[in-house]
């Protein structure tokens, strides 16, 4: 199970942003995952839930927002959203096809802070 390991990373990229914070509580982490970064978002949260203990993001609560497969066919300029992985453009037959989105997997904020009005939005 690779998201053990990818946890353990991100848990330290939310440790550095908590510390360079004041070393406040950590109370979001906001991902983005692209339905093609080969991640299971239930394996991912169970290893957030896990290993988070002892960590600034102890408290925190963990958002996963998905990122849809988009491709773009350089052959008609067409843009579309496979859903069967098929890269084959559906305007022109083309399989001349370059992805937008859909591979990434990143961290897009990460909230510290002990109350609402006291928190720092930590872009990472």
């Amino acid at each position: 199970m690779h998201e053990t390991s990818l946890m353990k990373n991100l848990l330290a990229i939310v440790d550095r942003a908590a510390l360079a914070e004041g070393n406040g509580p950590v109370r979001l982490v906001h991902l983005r995952i692209g339905e093609m970064a080969g991640v299971s978002e239930d394996a991912l949260r169970f290893a957030f839930d896990v290993l988070a203990k002892g960590t600034a993001a102890e408290a925190a609560s963990l958002d996963v927002e998905k990122v849809p497969l988009r491709v773009h066919c350089t052959g008609c300029g067409g843009d579309s959203n496979p859903s069967d992985f098929v890269f084959i453009c559906p305007v022109c037959g083309s399989t001349e096809i370059e992805i937008r989105s859909g591979r990434e997997m990143e961290v897009d904020y990460i909230l510290v802070g002990d109350r609402a009005g006291e928190s720092e939005d930590s872009g990472a």
